[in-house]
């Protein structure tokens, strides 16, 4: 992950900083904050590629997706409400995390509430995540003209 984001603060400093402090809050232990920082800079990620900061992270998703800039399966990975990062980014942002659960791979419920469920979630999602702002940043550079 770190050389992904060695290339992404080649882009911009600001947001490899971000990347990297949410490393170091997950080395710390501090998961629930790693995710926050780390949604936090995929987001301002989407919306500096486009050069756009006037819609909502659905629209920039689907505007990265209608320019070939991110694929249909990272799209659905993504964007998704009820299994993608958007669902667990709208729980932690606009709800009460602690009353919803995560459905693990083996079909236990892992709440929200529990300090290991966090951890789960950035270990399970940060290398995809990184990994998908690395080629959208790399798949922008020549794309993104009006």
């Amino acid at each position: 992950m770190n050389k992904l984001i060695d290339e992404i603060w080649q882009y911009s400093h600001y947001y490899g900083d971000m990347l990297f402090t949410s490393l170091r809050l997950h080395e710390n232990e501090e998961d629930y904050a790693a995710i926050l920082v780390l949604f936090n800079a995929m987001e301002l990620i989407c919306k500096s590629v486009r050069e756009n900061y006037n819609q909502n992270f659905l629209q920039d998703l689907s505007d990265l997706k209608n320019k070939n800039i991110l694929s249909e399966e990272d799209y659905d990975f993504l964007a998704s409400k009820e299994s993608g990062i958007r669902g667990i980014r709208n729980i932690m942002t606009h709800r009460n995390a602690y009353q919803y659960c995560l459905e693990g791979t083996d079909g236990k419920a892992l709440p929200f509430a529990e300090p290991g469920t966090w951890t789960i979630v950035f270990e399970s999602y940060a290398p995809r995540i990184i990994q998908i702002l690395y080629e959208i940043i790399n798949n922008s550079h020549w794309k993104i003209e009006e």
